[in-house]
C-alpha cells in the first residue's frame, strides 16, 4: 500500500499512471470524493470485485455503485432513460447516486437482486480524471468496512483496517481532510419517475416526487384518499390509474382499500392475487365508472400480457395495479397515452407498521 499525496499527482502523469496501471491489474485505489474517501476497483474485474468485497468484510453485501466520468460512459453500463437523462444533465456531477437497469457489463455482484445499478458522477476534479484517464467505471463505496466509521480523513481509514485489509489496497490518495459531507442523495429512476431512496444535500424536490410517512395501514389508506380526491377531477376525462411497487407485505392493498374508500364502494377491497383482477363498479355524484384492483405478480414478464388493461381506458375509471415491476416498460408506454393518468407509488417497509410511500404529485 502506498499513500500519495494528491497535489504531488497533480504535479505530473507519473505517479497517476502508476495508479491507472494498478486499476488495470485490478488493484484498488482509495480516493477522495465531495462526500467522503471512495473505495474505487475496476468495475468490469471480479479480481477488483473480490477484493472490494474482502475490504468491506461482507460475502455479499448490498448492491455497489460504479463511478463514471460522464453521460456518454454511464449510457454503456446503464440503460438511461429520460428521467435519468433529466438528472444527469441537470444535477451531475454531484452527490447524486442515479438507480437504472444494468447492461450487465459490470461485475453481477455490484448490482442490486432486479439487475439494477447505481451510478455516480462525483464532483471531484481529482475523482474525474482518474476515471477520466482508467476510461472504464470504478466501484464507488465509501472506503471503510461494513458499519464503519465515515471516513473523511486517511487515519479514519487505517484506524479501521487489519494489515491483511491494507495489504489489499494498492494506493491511497491523501487529499487531507475532507467536509464531513453526508452520503450521496440516491434516485431510482426505474419506474420513468424519480423515486428518492435516500436524500443527500441535493434537494431533490424539484424531480417531481414527495415522501410521506405512515405509522399504521389506517393513515396509508387516508394518504391513498388523499391522492384520489386530489385528483379526481381528471377523471371526468380519463381513466386514473395508480402504480403500486412495494415489497411483499408493504401496504399496497391496504392503498388500494384507501382508493375504493375514496370511491365510496362499500365491498371489501381484497387481494386479488389468486384472479389477477377484481371489479368494483362505484358512483360518486355525477361521476360513475369502475375500479379495477389488479395484481401483476402472476402475469408472466412479457409485456403484451398486460395489454388488457387498454380495455379499461375509458373517463371514469380508475385502476390500481400492483407489483408494476412485472410491467415497467408497459406503464411507461402506456404513460404517454392520452386517456390515461398514472400516479407512481412507491411503499417501503420502516418498521411492523411504519411505512415510507413516495409518490409523484
Amino acid at each position: 500500500m502506498k499513500i500519495v499525496s494528491a497535489k504531488n499527482l497533480a504535479k505530473g502523469p507519473s505517479a497517476k499512471d502508476k495508479i491507472i496501471q494498478s486499476l488495470k491489474n485490478g488493484g484498488i485505489v482509495v480516493y477522495p470524493t465531495e462526500t467522503c474517501y471512495g473505495l474505487g476497483g475496476d468495475a468490469t474485474n471480479p479480481k477488483a470485485v473480490d477484493k472490494i468485497l474482502a475490504f468491506k468484510s461482507q460475502r455479499r453485501p448490498g448492491p455497489i455503485s460504479i463511478a463514471v466520468a460522464n453521460l456518454t460512459m454511464a449510457k454503456r453500463y446503464v440503460e438511461i432513460n429520460a428521467t435519468a437523462k433529466n438528472i444527469y444533465q441537470n444535477l451531475l456531477p454531484g452527490p447524486i447516486t442515479v438507480i437504472s437497469f444494468s447492461r450487465g457489463k459490470v461485475d453481477s455482484r455490484l448490482e442490486a437482486k432486479n439487475k439494477t445499478l447505481g451510478v455516480r458522477i462525483p464532483a471531484y476534479p481529482l475523482a474525474q480524471e482518474l476515471i477520466a484517464a482508467f476510461g472504464k467505471p470504478i466501484t464507488a463505496t465509501a472506503a471503510n468496512t461494513s458499519g464503519g466509521k465515515i471516513p473523511y480523513t486517511i487515519d479514519d481509514i487505517l484506524g479501521q483496517l487489519s494489515p491483511k485489509k491494507q495489504n489489499l489496497v494498492d494506493y491511497i490518495i491523501d487529499s487531507g481532510r475532507l467536509p464531513p459531507r453526508p452520503p450521496s442523495a440516491v434516485v431510482d429512476t426505474t419506474l420513468n419517475e424519480p423515486t428518492i431512496l435516500r436524500q443527500g444535500k441535493v434537494d431533490l424536490a424539484e424531480l417531481g416526487t414527495k415522501s410521506v410517512i405512515t405509522n399504521s395501514p389506517e393513515e396509508t389508506q387516508k394518504l391513498a384518499r388523499h391522492l384520489l380526491k386530489k385528483h379526481f377531477h381528471i377523471l371526468e376525462q380519463k381513466t386514473l390509474l395508480f402504480a403500486l411497487q412495494g415489497e411483499l407485505g408493504a401496504g399496497k392493498t391496504q392503498f388500494a382499500k384507501g382508493l375504493g374508500q375514496a370511491l365510496n364502494i362499500t365491498q371489501p377491497i381484497t387481494s386479488p392475487t389468486f384472479i389477477i383482477t377484481k371489479e368494483y363498479p362505484y358512483k360518486s355524484g355525477k361521476l360513475k365508472g369502475t375500479f379495477y384492483h389488479i395484481d401483476a405478480w402472476r402475469i408472466a414478464g412479457r409485456q403484451e400480457n398486460l395489454n388488457f388493461l387498454t380495455d379499461y381506458l375509458r373517463p371514469g375509471n380508475v385502476i390500481a395495479i400492483e407489483w408494476i415491476q412485472k410491467g415497467k416498460h408497459f406503464l411507461e408506454n402506456l404513460a404517454k397515452n392520452q386517456q390515461v393518468k398514472i400516479v407512481w407509488v412507491d411503499i417501503r417497509h420502516l418498521g411492523p407498521r411504519r411505512r415510507r410511500i413516495h409518490f409523484t404529485d
